[in-house]
């Protein structure tokens, strides 16, 4: 593990995600620290709000760039209770967080969660500058949090079929 790496912080996101499904959202939260001081903590909120982009991590960017006036967060690391998506992690690289770390990956539940051929630490490589990207801290607890979390009601089926995509 990094040095840089702190299990309280991680347990922060851990807490955050349990809160979020105590709310019938899918567990998911996210804290962003500087100077090793929690300036921003957020849960998943997309069912709730019916925003797609509710997202913790998205929240947490932005009350962070709230508090300090700038979208700058270079000097600030994010802990995630699981891997980003491809949406916040590019929030993430474009607020330009110099260190991430995240619970469990994607691929520990597969019930829940789609391959993506794309991953966090894959698109960091195709960024101008390169965060240090940590997974698997508290990966036991981040994967028990979704513990009777069954298929999320992301959108799916149909509307991903062969015959919603027509030939132009």
């Amino acid at each position: 593990m990094a040095d840089w790496v702190r299990e309280d912080h991680m347990k922060i996101a851990l807490d955050l995600a349990v809160a979020s499904k105590a709310r019938g959202e899918f567990p998911f939260g996210a804290v962003i620290i500087q100077n090793d001081t929690v300036l921003a903590a957020a849960e998943n909120g997309e069912h709730r709000k019916g925003d797609v982009t509710a997202h913790a991590e998205l929240m947490a960017l932005s009350e962070a760039s709230w508090k300090l006036a700038r979208r700058d967060l270079s000097d600030c690391i994010i802990y995630s209770s699981a891997e980003p998506c491809p949406m916040c992690s590019a929030a993430i690289f474009q607020s330009n967080i110099a260190r991430v770390a995240f619970g469990l990956y994607r691929d520990d539940l597969p019930h829940l969660f789609r391959r993506r051929k794309i991953r966090i630490a894959q698109l960091a490589e195709d960024w101008d500058y390169r965060p240090e990207v940590v997974g698997g801290i508290l990966r036991e607890e981040a994967i028990k949090a979704f513990d009777g979390t069954e298929k999320p009601w992301r959108v799916s089926g149909e509307h991903h079929s062969d015959e919603h995509i027509k030939d132009k």
